[in-house]
């Protein structure tokens, strides 16, 4: 099935006195250039944008036809083309289908055999023959077994020393881990360490501003009621403070240094 297309030759097509018309329309441009329209003479303005208008129209309606003539070969080739392809387009479509049908076949072999390689392998009981992995290239043809057995064998090489050296970190070694198992992504679990590192360092700068201990008062520095009259009986008082630490201690010693006795309140709880 050999095409053989007819002997052609492309025709030679041109304006036959072109350069007499364009050396004669540059001319008259130049004229229309410098004449200065005005009232008394708008239409010879008017004829002359005619004249242009229809030398435009001519040279474009020919272009037109003679474009139309030129193009009546090529549209039978193009048609006769098109009918052939259409032709050969249904046959070629069934024979896609079964090879892709049979490369799909031989790529499902090729998985079970990838994942019966990667159970003899003994990996960490964590890792899991899926996409953190499992490089579709190596479903190619051209991609052999034993490429893939080594890739397989460095990537289980990897992953022990990865968990021996996060492991090995003096501090939040088991999230690390833990993380990388979930993972595999061992720059992400040293991120996880770092952020781990930076919460608890800001947790105890907050508890050591929490517990600065405060100046004790010295024991000339509490004030202290000299004379309490005769007439004045102490009774209880109930009230609420807001103190902090060393305020709160700095009262219980005015209290202690003053001899006035204190208790807590009972709060009742709600049935």
């Amino acid at each position: 099935m050999e095409l053989v297309f007819k002997e052609y030759s492309l025709p030679q097509m041109g304006i036959a006195n072109f350069e007499e018309i364009k050396k004669d329309l540059i001319e008259k441009t130049e004229v229309y250039g410098k004449i200065v329209y005005t009232d008394e003479n708008i239409q010879t303005a008017k004829a002359d944008r005619s004249t242009l208008n229809k030398f435009i129209k001519a040279v474009n309606d020919e272009r037109i036809r003679i474009q139309k003539e030129y193009m009546k070969p090529f549209d039978t080739l193009k048609a006769q083309c098109d009918e052939l392809m259409k032709i050969a387009e249904e046959p070629k479509a069934a024979i896609d289908k079964v090879i892709k049908e049979y490369e799909q076949i031989k790529q499902d072999e090729k998985r079970l055999a990838i994942e019966e390689l990667f159970n003899n392998m003994l990996f960490p009981e964590f890792v899991k023959l899926d996409e953190k992995i499992f490089d579709p290239k190596w479903l190619n043809a051209t991609c052999s077994m034993k490429s893939i057995e080594e890739s397989l064998l460095k990537i289980k090489e990897d992953i022990i020393r990865n968990c021996q050296t996060l492991a090995g970190l003096p501090s939040y070694s088991h999230e690390a881990v833990i993380y990388y198992q979930r993972t595999l992504d061992v720059t992400g679990a040293l991120a996880k360490v770092r952020e781990l590192a930076e919460v608890e360092a800001a947790k105890k700068k907050m508890l050591e501003a929490e517990t600065v201990k405060q100046p004790e008062l010295k024991k000339d520095e509490i004030p202290v009621i000299e004379e309490v009259p005769a007439e004045a009986p102490r009774m209880w008082v109930a009230f609420e403070a807001l103190l902090n630490t060393y305020e709160a201690a700095a009262l219980k010693r005015f209290f202690d240094a003053n001899g006035i006795e204190y208790r807590p309140i009972k709060i009742k709880e709600d049935k």
